[in-house]
C-alpha cells in the first residue's frame, strides 16, 4: 500500500476580540481543511508547513511546534495517508490564494470552524489542537487583553529592524514560558506580557530601549486596567533589567526569564539576526565592512571575554554559548556562515525590489 506524508498549519490570529482560524477551499476534492502538503526530499516536518502555508496562503507564519497533532486516514483505499498539523500564528498579512489549487480562503471564528471544516478526521485534528491549546497561558487569559496585545502592541515591532520583527516575539515569549515551566510559584501571565513588551522601546532608539520599555509598559492603560501596581512595577523592572549588555543581575526572577529568553542561544539564529540587523541600520556599508561588524559584534557579546552573562544557566543557552563560542574560535568557518547569511538576505532585497 502506498504511504504519503503531509504537513501544515493550523493558523490563528486574532480580530476584534475574537480568535480566528484560517481554512482553504481545495479545488481537488471540493473540501474545506486547513493548508498542508506533501514533505519534499530532505525536508523535516516543520520546514514544509512552512513552505506549504507561504505557498498555498503567502502568509509567513511562526510555529508553535509543541503544539501539534497527526491525522491519518486512507485515500480510496489505496493510499495511507499522514498529515502533521502545528498550530501557528501569522507574522506576515498580506494574505493571497494560490489560484491553481485554492477556490477560497476563510477566516472563521473558533466556534464556527467544526461546522465548515469537510472531513471529520479534520474536525478531530482541530478539536486535539484545541484541547492542548487550552491548557497555553494565552487561552486562559482574557481575550480581550490578548487580542489588545496582538493586534496593538505586537504589530508595531513590524517598524523595528529585521532582527527585531514579530517572530523575535514570539520565540522570546515561547522560550520564556520554556523557562518558567521549570520554575515554583511563577506568574506566567506576567511572563506572558513582558515578553510582548520586552523591546517595545525601540520605538524611542535602540539605545536606552530597556528603560523606555519599561515606561510604555508601565503607562498602557490596557496593562493598568488589568494588573495591579505591583504586578506593573515587577514586569516593568524585568524589562529595564533584560538588556544583555546590563551589568547588574536583575532584580527578580521575572527578569532573569527575560533576559535568559532574549538570548535564546541558537547559534544560526544568533548569527542571522546580527547580519540582519547590520542590513538594517547600516544599509550602506560594503559586504566586507558588514562582514567584519557582524564577526566583531559576536565577539564582543558572545566571545570568550564577551559581555554577555546568563543569569539563569540554563540547559539549552549554555549548550548554544559552547557551541557559539566554539563557532567563533575558528573565524574562517564563521565568516563563512556569515557571507551565507549575508548572501542570502542581500538577494531577497533584490528580488523585493
Amino acid at each position: 500500500m502506498k504511504k504519503e506524508k503531509s504537513c501544515g498549519c493550523i493558523i490563528y490570529k486574532y480580530s476584534q476580540n475574537k480568535r480566528l482560524f484560517l481554512l482553504i477551499h481545495q479545488k481537488h476534492g471540493d473540501y474545506i481543511g486547513f493548508p498542508k502538503g506533501h514533505v519534499e526530499l530532505n525536508e523535516n516536518e516543520i520546514e514544509t508547513a512552512l513552505r506549504e502555508v507561504k505557498e498555498e496562503t503567502n502568509l509567513d507564519v511562526f510555529i508553535f511546534d509543541d503544539i501539534n497533532a497527526t491525522d491519518k486516514y486512507m485515500i480510496d483505499g489505496k493510499i495511507d495517508k499522514e498529515v502533521v498539523y502545528f498550530l501557528a500564528t501569522p507574522t506576515s498579512s498580506i494574505l493571497s490564494k494560490q489560484d491553481k489549487e485554492i477556490a477560497k480562503l476563510l477566516w472563521v471564528e473558533e466556534n464556527q470552524i467544526i461546522n465548515h471544516l469537510s472531513y471529520q478526521h479534520g474536525k478531530d485534528v482541530f478539536l486535539n489542537i484545541i484541547k492542548q491549546f487550552q491548557t497555553h497561558v494565552e487561552y486562559q487569559l482574557d481575550i480581550n487583553l490578548v487580542s489588545y496585545l496582538y493586534e496593538t502592541i505586537l504589530p508595531i515591532y513590524k517598524q523595528f529592524d529585521k532582527a527585531h520583527q514579530n517572530d523575535h516575539v514570539h520565540q522570546v515569549l515561547k522560550t520564556s514560558l520554556e523557562i518558567a515551566s521549570t520554575i515554583m510559584n511563577i506568574r506566567l501571565d506576567l511572563v506572558y506580557v513582558i515578553a510582548f513588551y520586552h523591546d517595545i522601546g525601540n520605538l524611542y532608539g535602540r539605545d536606552f530601549h530597556h528603560i523606555t520599555g519599561g515606561k510604555y509598559l508601565e503607562e498602557d492603560d490596557m496593562i493598568n486596567k488589568y494588573f495591579a501596581k505591583s504586578d506593573i512595577k515587577i514586569m516593568k523592572e524585568a524589562i529595564e533589567d533584560h538588556r544583555a549588555s546590563h551589568e547588574q543581575e536583575p532584580r527578580s526572577i521575572y527578569g532573569k526569564i527575560i533576559a535568559e529568553a532574549d538570548r535564546d542561544i541558537i547559534p544560526e539564529i544568533i548569527i542571522s539576526r546580527t547580519v540582519l540587523f547590520g542590513l538594517s541600520h547600516y544599509p550602506n556599508i560594503s559586504k566586507e565592512e558588514h562582514i567584519k561588524r557582524s564577526y566583531d559584534h559576536l565577539q564582543e557579546k558572545y566571545g570568550r571575554n564577551g559581555y554577555l552573562k546568563l543569569w539563569l544557566d540554563s540547559k539549552k543557552n549554555v549548550e548554544g554559548l559552547k557551541r557559539l563560542r566554539d563557532l567563533l574560535d575558528d573565524e574562517i568557518r564563521i565568516k563563512q556562515i556569515i557571507i551565507k547569511d549575508y548572501e542570502k538576505y542581500t538577494k531577497n532585497t533584490k528580488k523585493a525590489c
